[in-house]
């Protein structure tokens, strides 16, 4: 600030994660993208929370506070899915624990109040996008108010906040009061003696009345999920400390304003202070990979993406990816290797819906493919074969990989797709996500069924093998997930004994705040409102994700009991033979 000659910034960002100046992160997007629009932009990362002090470092926000907890929901990045403390936070410099409060939204709030009053407080980011409702916490175990009313914020951001930010910015900057914002697409405000409920607004059951009758969870997230759409009706919902209104969310940005956005100068590393701390570790991975696009329209129950970026896609021109691919090359520490171009599903990429008019589909793939999507990779085709022909024409030898998630129903629509894919832009490995094995539960998922995936994987050896090559698929399941009885879980196990799996990735399921499946997990019913099996309890969830990890050797105990009470001992035999193979391999 001293050597640009600031007297103060116009906004001030506060951030739990370690400042990272990637287009990957999401305040580093924002950040730049304010400053783009010639504002005074400073940037605090992980301040000491501890006092007022650390806020007070820059002065008084000249228009507001922006507030963000990282890149991801806080109580993910801080515990593990059966409630223990994380051993590492791979966004805080050398992995190091302790950089962030539990809950920074309500902790930086308040200290940014304390250090300087009357000045607006705006959250945005994945958590507070995730929490704008009532909605449930799995570390508290409770059914928790909006973190607005919790922060005692003025105004929520949800969803990918630029649009939305950018009008907040402007009204502040002529002049206007919070009362004066309630029209903006992508917020959420509290109603107060000035700010009256719109009149054609959607209730959702209250904050009292879903804590007394659980099952009007589900209610309000069918309800919600029907109006989270652009252009869609306002929410109101009761939160016991005060009533908050949703606004439909803001439209995604248009491909020219996505080629603008990434082409921002990042330096595309973490800051040089940490240098010394051994870097940012959540930076390894994205570091030399390039999002081609927004949003998804595959809309599996547990997945947010539907609720924070929509599922419109929104895609960058071929000549934005490779502009940036021209900077990857010339980045410090560049090996050769895009390590991945793609989205929240790589094979998306330049899809687009016929359909004019609100839609009330969540997915455009379950449970069939919708008539109204061009699910052709036409523009997916072209953004390969320009990225080979790139390749070719420097000196250097490059490669570039699709190590994203794809969706393996979505390649089948396209032999071409799957024959670049495999020929071209798989490092031996290719990651998906079947999920499940038993088709009520991949019903209760929203994911195609088992033999989709077992097509998928037919397909992608034999061209594989037609392209000379000896490559894999990496499957990835989740267990006790809403609906997945011990039985179904033991379903899985056998299908994965039968093929000699051991799996590398496997999840504990974790109900996100906002999705389906969380809302299915706290109701204990289906989205057709019918009464289904949820897997509670410590002891239950480690039975799951021990039979999905069953040549694990740590797991024979548990395994043991659990399949001598139940007479599965032929099974047990099999699972205490792979242990050894396990063993022995390690061994070796």
């Amino acid at each position: 600030m001293q050597s640009l000659g600031w007297d103060r910034p116009d906004m001030i960002l506060i951030t739990g994660d370690a400042y990272v100046d990637h287009p990957s992160f999401g305040v580093a997007l924002i950040g730049r993208y304010l400053q783009k629009q010639g504002y005074r932009v400073a940037i605090l990362a992980q301040p000491d929370w501890h006092s007022a002090d650390s806020f007070r470092i820059f002065g008084p926000p000249r228009l507001f506070w922006g507030i963000t907890s990282g890149c991801i929901d806080s109580r993910l990045n801080n515990y593990a899915s059966m409630g223990h403390r994380r051993t590492e936070d791979v966004y805080s410099p050398g992995g190091r624990l302790g950089l962030r409060p539990d809950r920074p939204l309500l902790v930086y709030s308040a200290r940014a109040r304390e250090a300087f009053k009357n000045i607006p407080i705006i959250l945005g980011g994945l958590e507070a996008s995730l929490r704008r409702l009532v909605h449930y916490d799995f570390i508290e175990d409770k059914i928790k108010r909006s973190i607005l009313i919790d922060a005692k914020a003025d105004i929520l951001v949800h969803g990918m906040g630029e649009r939305a930010i950018a009008e907040i910015t402007r009204r502040l900057e002529a002049g206007k009061t919070i009362a004066e914002m309630t029209d903006i697409p992508g917020i959420a405000y509290r109603i107060v003696r000035d700010i009256p409920a719109p009149a054609d607004g959607v209730r959702l059951p209250s904050l009292e009345q879903i804590e007394q009758d659980r099952h009007l969870f589900m209610d309000a997230q069918l309800t919600y999920q029907k109006h989270a759409h652009p252009g869609d009706k306002s929410i109101i919902q009761d939160q016991g400390a005060g009533v908050i209104v949703v606004n439909a969310p803001a439209q995604p940005l248009e491909a020219d304003e996505l080629d603008a956005l990434y082409a921002l100068p990042y330096t595309r590393q973490c800051h040089p202070m940490y240098d010394s701390q051994g870097g940012v570790p959540a930076i390894k991975p994205v570091e030399f990979s390039i999002t081609t696009h927004r949003g998804c329209f595959g809309g599996c129950n547990f997945c947010s993406i539907f609720f924070h970026q929509g599922k419109t896609i929104r895609s960058r021109s071929i000549e934005s990816i490779l502009s940036e691919a021209d900077l990857l090359i010339h980045q410090r520490g560049f090996g050769g290797t895009i390590t991945d171009i793609g989205g929240p599903t790589a094979n998306m990429y330049g899809m687009t819906c016929t359909k004019t008019g609100p839609c009330a589909r969540t997915s455009c793939l379950f449970p069939a493919l919708c008539s109204h999507l061009k699910a052709n990779h036409h523009q997916m085709l072209k953004l390969m074969d320009a990225v080979l022909t790139w390749q070719g024409g420097k000196k250097q030898k490059l490669r570039t990989y699709i190590a994203s998630g794809i969706r393996h129903d979505l390649a089948l629509q396209s032999p071409e797709y799957m024959q670049l894919l495999a020929r071209h832009f798989t490092g031996g490995h290719l990651k998906v996500a079947p999920e499940h094995y038993c088709p009520h539960v991949l019903e209760l998922m929203g994911k195609p069924s088992f033999e989709v995936f077992e097509q998928f994987e037919d397909k992608f050896t034999q061209m594989s093998r037609k392209a000379g090559l000896n490559q894999y698929l990496v499957p990835y399941f989740i267990g006790s997930h809403p609906g997945c009885s011990p039985e179904d879980a033991i379903k899985l196990t056998e299908y994965l004994v039968n093929r000699n799996w051991r799996l590398r990735q496997v999840q504990d399921f974790v109900p996100v705040p906002l999705t389906m499946s969380a809302a299915m997990y706290v109701s204990g019913l289906s989205p057709r409102k019918k009464t289904i099996y949820i897997p509670r309890g410590q002891g239950e969830k480690k039975l799951q994700l021990a039979l999905l990890q069953y040549h694990d050797r740590r797991n024979a105990k548990m395994l043991a009991n659990y399949l001598s009470s139940s007479n599965l001992h032929k099974l047990l035999t099999r699972i205490r033979h792979a242990q050894s193979q396990t063993e022995l391999r390690k061994g070796r």
